[in-house]
């Protein structure tokens, strides 16, 4: 990161006297979070939000909580790297959150019903991401031919 020495309205001052990175604070915000959520939950639901408070669980962490979290989080993530390499390459791409949208509504649209058109759900994916992947590859071979 640039170190610049000139501040606005042509303030200057002192990046030597900077005790810690700028990165430092997107961290402690961070365990701030956790304390706080913490304590509201030792306080409100008389439970810990990371920590096993009972004895029948094996275990220091709430495993359970973190799966969750860490379930949550990756989706955002794989979008995240997704549009990155579309921003590095120097697209945009504002796709993203209707593709995400489109594809948790369509998963489930099949997880609420056994059967759609007379056929188990497994098999009406499996039909189309046939569909999709054949139709991808029929466009490789038109774009191959030019």
């Amino acid at each position: 990161m640039a170190e610049s020495t000139h501040g606005i309205g042509g303030l200057t001052f002192d990046t030597s006297k900077r005790s810690l990175p700028p990165e430092a604070g997107v961290a402690i915000a961070l365990v701030l979070i956790v304390v706080v959520f913490e304590l509201l939950g030792r306080l409100v639901m008389n439970d810990s939000f990371l920590f096993n408070t009972r004895e029948n669980v094996d275990g220091i962490f709430n495993t359970a909580r973190l799966q969750i979290i860490i379930l949550q989080v990756s989706i955002i993530g794989i979008i995240a790297l997704g549009v990155t390499q579309v921003i590095i390459t120097g697209g945009i791409d504002l796709s993203s959150g209707s593709v995400v949208g489109a594809t948790a509504m369509i998963a489930m649209s099949f997880a609420q019903v056994g059967e759609v058109s007379g056929h188990t759900s497994k098999d009406m994916i499996a039909k189309y991401a046939g569909a999709a992947r054949q139709k991808m590859r029929t466009r490789q071979a038109a774009e191959r031919r030019r």
